[in-house]
């Protein structure tokens, strides 16, 4: 596994990919942190959470060729030939992905130490966004993991990564949509006799469902400084799961080559 980590976080800068992602990141930061200090107000907190929404841009970049890059150059092969499992690969290129995504925000933590020297406040609510985005980047990452396992095209795997995690930051959006379109057919229908109120309930029970779906949402808590253990428990429950799915399909493709 640690043969693994190394060669593919070792790649990143071998490859444009790692400096593009990285120097993409301190241009965002950068940007947010000059307006913060032009308008005489820092909050780091509000900076993490606004590099958040860049989740759709940047992981993508960081993972369209994890697997879709050996696949297409005929690499796989030697993926499952050597002397350790398909699990330990996809392990090892996960902690990778995660490597670097901790080095991007190196600009973040130069934002800190420039606050602290000019005698800003760093309180929880710093550390608790910097947290929850890793959190949230481990989720991310996994499910590029899987688009690229899934595919050969690293251009397909990207936009199919961008596709899903635009989904899931517009995911309170669709919700609220979604509950009205339901409680205006209840009510234009008729259907099941519901009276207003039920109907009222039913959209809002439609919207709680799809809300708890939301890791944006969840994690939320951690920017303004309140630890709860449920985000991350959530955010890691589904990265592990999209990380078996991407184990079970490398498996399978495996066998059929076989």
């Amino acid at each position: 596994m640690f043969a693994v980590f190394k060669r593919e976080f070792l790649s990143y800068f071998r490859t444009p990919v790692g400096w593009v992602a990285i120097c993409l990141m301190s241009v965002i930061s950068g940007y947010y942190f000059s307006n913060m200090l032009a308008s005489s107000y820092v909050n780091i907190a509000m900076e993490i959470a606004y590099l958040r929404t860049f989740f759709v841009i940047l992981i993508p970049i960081i993972t369209m060729r994890l697997f879709a890059e050996e696949k297409k150059n005929g690499t796989i092969v030697l993926l499952y030939t050597m002397p350790f499992s398909i699990k330990e690969a996809v392990i090892g290129k996960f902690l990778a992905a995660m490597a670097l995504q901790a080095i991007m925000l190196i600009s973040v933590f130069s934002h800190i130490i420039i606050t602290v020297v000019c005698s800003g406040i760093i309180n929880s609510a710093t550390w608790g966004a910097i947290f929850g985005y890793l959190a949230l980047a481990a989720l991310f990452i996994s499910i590029g993991m899987l688009t690229s396992a899934m595919t050969e095209n690293q251009i397909m795997s990207a936009v199919v990564c961008f596709v899903v995690i635009l989904f899931i930051i517009m995911l309170s959006q669709i919700a609220d949509s979604v509950s009205s379109i339901i409680q205006a057919i209840l009510k234009v229908t008729g259907l099941y006799g519901l009276k207003e109120s039920s109907i009222y309930s039913a959209g809002n029970a439609v919207r709680n469902a799809l809300n708890w779906l939301d890791p944006y949402e969840k994690t939320a808590c951690y920017t303004s400084g309140v630890f709860k253990i449920v985000p991350i428990v959530f955010c890691l429950s589904f990265a592990a799961v999209f990380m078996y799915i991407t184990y079970r399909v490398l498996e399978k493709k495996r066998w059929s080559q076989s």
